[in-house]
């Protein structure tokens, strides 16, 4: 098996052998070399940069000694609120904390506490009471600032919550302020939205259209304009999911991916590529180990489910070949970060895929049956956060070797 690595190992190991005789010299006269701690601090990061090479081959060709697994820990819930219907919309205000929105109609926050015990971490989550302000579906949540969120109703109504501070809050009824953003259109026009870059958006502006639509602040009012007369038509739109700050994806009901491009407040098609008579019922940026996101996977019904390679030169899609086998049930939700990625099909499994030298692949031994949640969503490191029917929530840990010290700490012999 040859590896690519830019750390010269030989190199490594020459200056290893160099310093082992310069502390032995020293051991034996008293005298300790100039520049020796600098040479020793210059090997250890050596060290490090070629054991993080050296990860991804250990996944791949070492796993008799170790294995990619899936643990899934009850989240406990405090407090007199809970969350008793599905969920529409979410966003991740901070580290700690969410801000969702159900079907029914209720706007509330989820506080995660993470709590340090001697055998392990356990988490604690609590729900706020809902805002008495808004009583419809919101389709579209947007972080303004630290101090201030954007919600977008499937009414068109649009508001604004304001706080001083969203992370120490302590009761939402007295802290958050509510209030109305105005519109140069008319409620019930709009539908799906999307953020493409800082204060531009696409809207489902009828059947078959995605419109610019602009959020402007002035004389400290907030107003979203929407622009008629800038849009591409998208019939039967299921999905969006924004690339850069100059490209977002689409898919459809009848199985198509588009690839808009947004220029100079233009939207134009790049590219339209036919997947499946089925429908599309995901697009998420897939979230490689060194946090790049260069691969685009596409999910939908009756396991459908392709990977496609982001080209930075032109901005085109092409297939990237994985190792999937035929999919159970129809593919409804995905998240991604570090290298791994969840896939929650309607059969009531978990599918795991793992990046690996800028490949993906399922990781059939580590996915789980009968689980029927209804939604993922990323945490920090390897770790997700899972909602299932109930409004009850689940931490699930990728547990794999991510770091130089898991391959220290593995065992030499099994």
């Amino acid at each position: 098996m040859k590896m690519n690595l830019t750390t010269d190992s030989k190199a490594f190991k020459n200056q290893v052998k160099n310093l082992r005789e310069k502390l032995n010299m020293c051991l034996s006269n008293g005298i300790l070399e100039d520049g020796f701690q600098q040479q020793l601090d210059n090997l250890l990061k050596a060290e490090q940069d070629l054991l993080t090479e050296l990860i991804p081959y250990y996944r791949l060709y070492a796993n008799n000694i170790t294995k990619t697994s899936i643990q899934i820990d009850p989240v406990k819930q405090l407090g007199a609120f809970s969350f008793d219907s599905f969920l529409y919309t979410s966003l991740r205000i901070s580290k700690n904390l969410f801000i969702t929105g159900s079907i029914n109609g209720k706007v509330q926050f989820l506080y995660l506490n993470i709590i340090n015990y001697s055998d392990g971490n356990r988490i604690e989550g609590e729900w706020s009471v809902p805002i008495k302000e808004i009583k419809e579906t919101i389709s579209f949540i947007y972080k303004l600032n630290d101090r201030e969120i954007l919600l977008y109703g499937i009414t068109g109504r649009s508001y604004l919550l304001s706080c001083d501070s969203f992370d120490n809050m302590t009761d939402v009824s007295k802290q958050v302020n509510v209030k109305r953003i105005k519109t140069n259109y008319d409620i019930n026009e709009l539908g799906r939205c999307l953020a493409i870059n800082d204060g531009l958006f696409v809207a489902e502006y009828g059947d078959e259209r995605l419109n610019l639509l602009e959020i402007i602040k002035e004389k400290d009012e907030y107003r979203l304009v929407l622009y008629k007369e800038i849009f591409c038509a998208i019939p039967n739109l299921t999905a969006l999911e924004k690339i850069n700050e100059d490209y977002f994806a689409t898919g459809t009901k009848t199985g198509e991916l588009y690839l808009i491009r947004l220029e100079n407040k233009q939207l134009d098609i790049a590219e339209k590529i036919n997947l499946s008579d089925g429908e599309i019922r995901q697009i998420r940026c897939l979230e490689d180990e060194n946090n790049s996101k260069n691969s685009l996977m596409v999910t939908g019904n009756k396991g459908l489910l392709k990977i496609f390679r982001l080209n930075d030169g032109t901005k085109r899609l092409s297939i990237m070949k994985t190792e999937i086998s035929m999919l159970k049930g129809n593919l409804f939700d995905v998240q991604s970060q570090k290298g791994t990625a969840l896939v929650l099909s309607e059969d009531g499994i978990i599918y795991l895929l793992e990046e690996n030298l800028g490949s993906w692949y399922i990781n059939e031994e580590s996915s789980i049956k009968e689980c029927f949640f209804t939604n993922v969503f990323k945490l920090d490191g390897s770790k997700y956060l899972l909602m299932n029917v109930d409004g009850n929530l689940n931490i699930l840990y990728v547990n794999r070797i991510s770091t130089p010290k898991d391959l220290w700490e593995l065992p030499l012999y099994q």
